[in-house]
């Protein structure tokens, strides 16, 4: 169901709830991801251990936005931790 009758504490707690789900497969290849911010329907995550320098994050971030438009039954897009400092350096 769409997550849109949310609150914004809801929402994020269902988004924590969601990255759960995936975070057993992150963990067997040695890595994990940590959710860093959501911005209306841009959410920011970082990337960490293995998953960081993995020449397939972008893979891995693809799929991690599928599970949680899913999951929250919305379009949203998984955004690096890169993309969160350029845009605080673009707000500044």
């Amino acid at each position: 169901k769409p997550s849109s009758g949310l609150t914004n504490l809801q929402r994020i707690k269902r988004i924590e709830a969601l990255l759960e789900e995936i975070r057993p497969n992150l963990r067997r290849d040695r890595g994990d991801v940590e959710l860093l911010e959501v911005d209306g329907r841009d959410i920011y995550v970082k990337m960490i251990g293995a998953c960081a320098d993995c020449q397939m994050a972008a893979t891995t971030l693809g799929g991690i936005q599928q599970h949680l438009a899913e999951g929250l039954g919305e379009f949203i897009q998984v955004l690096p931790a890169e993309a969160l400092r350029l845009r605080s350096r673009m707000e500044s």
